[in-house]
C-alpha cells in the first residue's frame, strides 16, 4: 500500500463508514461461520459480527467462570500487536482468539480478532473449568464443544489473509476519500481565512475612509468659514464704493467695482455650497419647517436670479397656471435648491435662450390628470399629492449615460482645464439632498442639443 501524506492521517474510525463496514463483517461471518471483531489502536469495536456459544454460556452461569471469560477478553482489548504477525489466546473451554495487528501507512492502526472458535485437535476441558463450582458439569461442556464446528490453522491463516486483504482495499479507498475531503476543508478553511482578512482590511478601509471624510467635511467647513467672513466684507466695500459713499467714481472705476463685486457674490455662493455640503455630510443638516406659500418663495428666487440672467443674456420666466395651497418647507434650503437650478440653466443656455420656471401640483386623480396605468389597462391608486417646482432650459442638454453621475459630489461633466463653464460641481448635489430631506425626489429629463427640465417632486405633509 503507497503512503499517504502523513500530515493528513487519520485513525480507522475517522475514515470507515461505521455502517457499511458492519455490513462487510456480517458476509465475512456468514460466509467462514467465525466470529470476528475489528479494533482501533483505542480499543473501540469499528465493526463486529458474533453470537453466543452454548460452552461460553455456560461457563458464564458461573461467577468464577464469568470473571475468568472477562478477563480474558478485557486482556485480548487491551492487547495491541506490534505487527500483523498472528497470535492466539485461549479460554478455558479450550475456545481459542486469534489476533492479528492491521497494518495500514506501515504502522499498526487496529487489530483483528477471530473467535471463540474451536481449534482442530483441542477438543478438550481443561483444569480450571472444574475448579470452578462443585455443581459445574464439565461432561455437558464437552458435550457442547463436540457440537462445535472446528476449525484448522490454516483455514484461519486464509479468512485473516482475505480478511487483511478486503480492509487493505477499504481503508485505502476510504482512506483517499478522507485526504480529498480533508484537503477541501482545509482549502475551504484558507479561503475563508483569506476572505476573513480581507474583510477586515475592507472595514478597516472603510473606517479610515470615514475618518478621511470626516476629517475633509470639517476641512471645508473651516476654511470655507474663514474664507467668509473677508469676503462679506469685500462684497460689503464694493457695494459702498460702487453707491458713492467713499467719493464718487468714473465710469470706468464703477465697472472695475462691480466686477469685484459680481465674482465676489459667485464666490460667496460657491462657499455656501462647500458649506452647505459639509454640513450634510457630517450629518448636521437642520430642517426648519415652516407653513408658506410656494408662489412667493419661487417668485422671490425668479427674481433675485433676473440680474444674473441679465448678465448672461438670458430671459427668465416665470410660470403658475393653478392656484398652489400653503405647505410645509423648509424655505431656505428650497430657495437654495431652486436658486442652484436656476444658476445651472442660465449658465449652460445660449444668449437669448429661454430658462422657464414653473410650479404646480402633481399626483392628484382628476379628469385633466387620470391616474397611471399598471401596464395592464388598470388604473392605479393615485399618489399623494406633490408639489412641483421645475425649472426648463433649451441650451445644451444632458447625455443619458452622464444624467446620473451629475448629483455626484465635485462632478464636473467637463473636466478639461479649459472648460467654458465653471462651478465647483456641488450644486446639484445639495439640491439632492435638500430634495430628499423634505421626503421628494429630484427629476430630470433631457437631450443633448435641445435642453434639460429638472423638476423637484416635494409631497405635501400634513405637520400641524
Amino acid at each position: 500500500m503507497d503512503v499517504l501524506e502523513r500530515s493528513l492521517a487519520a485513525t480507522l474510525g475517522e475514515i470507515l463508514d461505521g455502517t457499511s463496514f458492519r455490513e462487510v463483517c456480517e458476509s465475512y461471518y456468514s460466509l467462514f461461520d467465525v466470529p470476528l471483531r475489528i479494533f482501533d489502536t483505542s480499543g473501540d469495536i469499528l465493526g463486529e459480527a458474533v453470537h453466543s456459544h452454548k460452552p461460553c454460556q455456560y461457563v458464564n452461569n458461573y461467577e468464577v467462570g464469568k470473571k475468568l471469560c472477562t478477563g480474558l477478553r478485557s486482556q485480548i482489548k487491551k492487547d495491541m500487536p506490534a505487527d500483523s504477525q498472528l497470535r492466539s489466546r485461549d479460554c478455558i473451554c479450550g475456545l481459542r482468539y486469534t489476533i492479528v495487528g492491521i497494518e495500514f501507512q506501515k504502522e499498526i492502526a487496529g487489530k483483528l480478532v477471530l473467535g471463540p472458535y474451536l481449534p482442530v485437535g483441542e477438543k478438550k476441558v481443561l483444569a480450571e473449568m472444574r475448579s470452578i463450582d462443585r455443581t459445574f458439569d464439565a461432561g455437558m461442556v464437552t458435550l457442547m464443544l463436540d457440537e462445535m464446528r472446528t476449525v484448522s490453522d490454516g483455514a484461519i491463516r486464509k479468512i485473516v489473509k482475505a480478511m487483511l486483504s478486503v480492509l487493505e482495499v477499504i481503508l485505502f479507498s476510504a482512506h483517499k476519500a478522507h485526504i480529498t475531503s480533508e484537503m477541501h476543508i482545509a482549502s475551504m478553511r484558507d479561503s475563508f481565512r483569506e476572505l476573513a482578512d480581507k474583510n477586515r482590511q475592507l472595514e478597516d478601509m472603510a473606517e479610515q475612509m470615514k475618518e478621511f471624510e470626516r476629517l475633509k467635511s470639517n476641512f471645508l467647513a473651516t476654511v470655507s468659514h474663514e474664507l467668509r467672513t473677508p469676503l462679506t466684507s469685500i462684497i460689503g466695500y464694493s457695494d459702498m464704493l460702487a453707491e458713492g459713499i467713499a467719493g464718487e467714481l468714473g465710469e470706468e472705476q464703477k465697472q472695475f467695482v462691480q466686477t469685484i463685486k459680481t465674482k465676489g457674490d459667485e464666490l460667496l455662493k460657491l462657499i455656501s455650497s462647500i458649506l452647505d455640503f459639509s454640513r450634510i455630510e457630517t450629518g448636521h443638516l437642520d430642517m426648519h419647517w415652516q407653513l408658506i406659500e410656494p408662489e412667493e418663495v419661487v417668485e422671490t428666487t425668479v427674481e433675485s436670479n433676473q440680474e444674473l440672467a441679465e448678465r448672461r443674456g438670458a430671459r427668465l420666466a416665470l410660470e403658475i397656471n393653478e392656484e398652489v395651497p400653503p405647505v410645509y418647507l423648509d424655505p431656505e434650503k428650497i430657495t437654495k435648491a431652486l436658486g442652484h437650478l436656476i444658476e445651472n440653466a442660465l449658465k449652460f443656455s445660449a444668449p437669448g435662450g429661454l430658462v422657464k420656471v414653473s410650479l404646480r401640483m402633481i399626483g392628484a386623480q382628476s379628469s385633466d390628470r387620470p391616474g397611471e396605468e399598471d401596464g395592464f389597462g388598470f388604473v392605479l391608486l393615485s399618489s399623494p399629492e406633490m408639489l412641483e417646482i421645475s425649472v426648463e432650459d433649451f441650451g445644451a442638454g444632458i447625455a443619458d449615460g452622464d444624467q446620473n453621475e451629475i448629483f455626484l459630489p465635485f462632478v464636473q461633466l467637463d473636466n478639461s482645464s479649459t472648460r467654458e463653464h465653471g462651478g465647483s460641481g456641488l450644486g446639484l448635489a445639495v439640491v439632492k439632498h435638500y430634495v430628499e430631506a423634505h421626503g421628494g425626489q429630484v427629476h430630470v429629463q433631457s437631450r443633448v442639443g435641445e435642453g434639460s427640465r429638472f423638476a423637484l417632486h416635494v409631497p405635501i405633509v400634513d405637520r400641524g
